[in-house]
């Protein structure tokens, strides 16, 4: 269980650092390319459709569509919320999640990935129903609906 952990907490880290939450208070540059890109001000949301790729540093998040929520607060813009829908994939080195929906919950600091989700860093595989990291308790779940189980295959040294 403390492997489990230890993969989605490392997932959840690479979210953190992709959205731009980081201690150093250095901005970073965030590269996203896309189909179509639709920004609604008033509603403070930015839509991304069609082959979307997001990149911050070695990091990449694929997907269909991504949702961007926004607050505008002292002329800056800040991150409510992120969802990224349709074969969602996340890369960073040896870790790859894969889920067909993707949320991240800034004010709670939360990531659930849904829709037939699954974890890897190497060969090691979580996967479930549901996967929910809770970035300030340190703690993740993966979670089966109605009958289904919980998954996870691992190697040992």
């Amino acid at each position: 269980m403390e492997k489990v952990n230890r993969i989605l907490l490392s997932l959840l880290g690479m979210w953190l650092i992709f959205l731009g939450i980081n201690t150093s208070g250095v901005a970073s540059e965030v590269n996203v390319t896309a189909n179509k890109m639709e920004v609604m001000e008033s509603e403070g949301i930015a839509v991304f459709t069609g082959k979307v790729q997001a990149t911050r540093g070695d990091m990449k998040v694929f997907s269909d569509k991504l949702y961007v929520y926004y607050a505008n607060q002292e002329e800056k813009k800040n991150v409510t919320k992120v969802v990224a829908l349709g074969r969602v994939v996340i890369y960073k080195g040896k870790w790859k999640a894969y889920a067909e929906k993707a949320v991240y919950y800034k004010d709670q600091e939360k990531l659930v990935l849904e829709d037939n989700p699954k974890v890897w860093y190497d060969k090691n595989l979580i996967e479930g129903d549901i996967v929910v990291i809770y970035f300030n308790e340190d703690r993740s779940e993966v979670l089966s609906k109605n009958e289904g189980r919980v998954r996870a295959k691992f190697y040992l040294n």
